[in-house]
């Protein structure tokens, strides 16, 4: 079966190919030692001594630091901090218009028992679910135990566990995980 026509097993000829040459362009210059580039304790120590000269004469003459010449570029939209304009300000608590939601619950509740349903109570509809779960397992688990301790089998009862443990956990999976509420 060829797919690729008759050429298929063929390896390509690889004459024409050519590496090139390796290019290393250096991008620091070198720095030997003494020509005052390379990094040493001596220079830093001589860079130390410079700046500390240059702010005891600033010190002297009440000179201000030097400004940068350009200002600082501007940062585009996205890192800028955002601006939150408050539309609602927070209520002062001694306002009378402020809302308060323990007052509003008291007077709820006093509404209601001037109305009467107050004592009474709507309850949600108990699911039968839990109760169908129960009482269907329940059967299925007694059977398949009472058959495994009649059998009085080594092989019997490693079925008969193995037997219970996968029908409850699929009768759960499908009782309370893909069917609804009932």
């Amino acid at each position: 079966m060829q797919r690729w026509g008759p050429m298929m097993d063929e390896k390509p000829s690889t004459k024409h190919l050519i590496l090139k040459p390796k290019e290393i362009v250096p991008t620091d210059k070198l720095a030997r030692p003494g020509d005052g580039t390379a990094i040493s304790v001596q220079l830093i120590h001589q860079q130390n001594l410079n700046a500390e000269a240059k702010a005891a004469a600033r010190k002297k003459s009440n000179m201000p630091f030097p400004q940068p010449a350009e200002p600082e570029p501007s940062l585009p939209a996205q890192f800028k901090p955002k601006q939150i304009e408050v539309l609602n300000a927070p209520a002062n608590p001694a306002d009378e218009e402020a809302i308060r939601v323990k007052a509003i619950l008291l007077e709820n509740s006093w509404a209601d028992q001037r109305s009467g349903w107050a004592p009474y109570r709507f309850w949600k509809k108990k699911s039968r679910r839990t109760r169908d779960f129960l009482l269907g397992i329940g059967a299925t688990d007694a059977v398949i135990a009472v058959v495994t301790y009649k059998m009085q089998d080594t092989v019997s009862l490693i079925f008969g566990i193995a037997a219970i443990t996968v029908i409850t956990s699929s009768a759960a999976w499908i009782m309370f995980v893909v069917m609804d509420d009932y």
